[in-house]
């Protein structure tokens, strides 16, 4: 066989076996973006009567894969201490969840902050009347409040040691506790309280004085430090979603603070 057609044929192969090979690598956006959440939360994550998600986190979580032309996979891990440990052992990319940005918090993880202001206040939720001359976590002394464990309500709690605190996986349980008299008070989210209290003209709220070392800083989404990468890709996105109108659209639409 004429050694030009052998060489010929070599090259036309080994160009093939890279043609083949480079195509059936996964491209980036086969990767989804894995994002942790946890239903009953609304308005940030619901299930509707169609037992779909719903919910402010889950439009911002569209959105953002949009912009950054991903897939996305949604993990529901039904409540906050799953959703650290998840994002810890590396088994979600991030956690997209109403998540309080708090200086307690940023020396573990990265938070890119997508909604919220800076709060100095937090409400505490009573179920038809609030105890006499109360106005700040101080008078709640010997009282039972609930709150869920990780929460950055449950870090403010643990402030105030003679509080007793009643910890729910669910902020629905929360609720449940005050209506049925298991607790005296729930120590909530702003906009779940403002949800309840919408729903339930028998709550009573009342905004307490957060001190300063507990105030926070908005709302974000948490990634692992070490994920440099992801860290710039969303905040550069999360910016750009800010400057369009975005983000504030979708405020608008789920009623946020």
């Amino acid at each position: 066989m004429n050694k030009k057609i052998v060489s010929l044929s070599l090259i036309v192969t080994i160009i093939s076996i890279f043609y083949i090979t480079f195509n059936n690598q996964p491209s980036q956006i086969e990767q989804p973006l894995t994002i942790g959440i946890a239903a009953g939360y609304a308005p940030y994550i619901s299930i509707n009567a169609e037992g779909q998600y719903e919910g402010f986190d889950i439009d911002v979580a569209s959105i953002l894969a949009d912009k950054l032309n991903k897939k996305i996979e949604l993990k529901d891990l039904g409540s906050m201490t799953p959703l650290m440990i998840a994002l810890d052992q590396g088994s979600i990319d991030m956690i997209i969840w109403g998540l309080s940005i708090t200086q307690e918090r940023l020396n573990k993880m990265a938070m890119v902050h997508y909604t919220g202001k800076n709060t100095k206040t937090n409400p505490l939720a009573f179920w038809q009347g609030v105890p006499e001359n109360f106005k700040t976590l101080d008078d709640a002394k010997d009282l039972i409040i609930s709150v869920e464990p990780s929460s950055f309500q449950a870090s403010v709690l643990a402030h105030y040691p003679k509080i007793n605190i009643l910890t729910t996986e669910k902020v629905d349980d929360a609720l449940l506790n005050i209506q049925y008299g298991k607790s005296d008070a729930a120590f909530l989210d702003p906009d779940i309280a403002k949800k309840f209290r919408a729903k339930y003209p028998e709550i009573q709220l009342v905004d307490v004085p957060l001190k300063e070392n507990e105030e926070t800083l908005g709302i974000g989404m948490a990634i692992k430090k070490d994920n440099e990468q992801l860290i710039n890709e969303i905040t550069l996105a999360i910016d750009e979603l800010k400057k369009d109108g975005s983000l504030k659209a979708l405020e608008l639409k789920w009623n946020m603070q």
